[in-house]
């Protein structure tokens, strides 16, 4: 399949699912870049007004690139990255949910770097790190709807990607 066929791939997941490793070998494979929401966010500063510059930045990127050809890697829990699901018609966008097990995510979380735990990354001031981001928002993000979705849980990276390539075919638009 080709990139240049290819809508908006948005992958979702909690911390430790395996949104970045999933994201990379879709780049790498695609030759499509990645937007990190994230890096989008930690460019403004930790206001309303910040957290709406970056939507409008990321919003300008992706115009830039007429709404397709590239990957989203998200939580999935921002009421602006449900705009993007409201606004376009199914075949601009897939959304890829990545789910595991609450106790899984923890030992993914607890093996990353600790500078990738979440001692700087904060969702919102509600959340003090990633664990207890996971904690409270577990039971909502299993609501998010999705296009496709994979249990990470006793998957490897290269079995969901794997699996998922399959998935994607049916989202080709040549």
């Amino acid at each position: 399949m080709k990139s240049t066929s290819l809508p908006i791939i948005q992958i979702i997941g909690l911390p430790g699912s395996g949104k970045t490793t999933l994201g990379k070998k879709l780049s790498s494979f695609f030759k499509l870049p990645i937007h990190y929401i994230g890096t989008y966010r930690a460019r403004f500063p930790a206001t309303v007004e910040g957290e709406a510059d970056a939507w409008v930045i990321l919003y300008r990127d992706l115009s830039r690139r007429k709404w397709a050809n590239c990957i989203l890697e998200t939580t999935g829990l921002n009421s602006r990255e449900r705009f993007l699901r409201d606004a376009f018609p199914y075949s601009k966008i897939v959304t890829i949910k990545l789910m595991a097990q609450r106790k899984i995510l923890y030992e993914r979380i607890g093996k990353k770097k600790k500078s990738d735990r979440g001692g700087d990354w904060l969702f919102s001031d509600d959340y003090r790190d990633k664990y207890e981001f996971v904690r409270k928002m577990f039971k909502h993000f299993r609501d998010l709807p999705s296009e496709i979705e994979i249990d990470t849980t006793r998957l490897t990276p290269q079995e969901v990607f794997t699996n998922l390539i399959p998935l994607l075919n049916k989202y080709n638009r040549d």
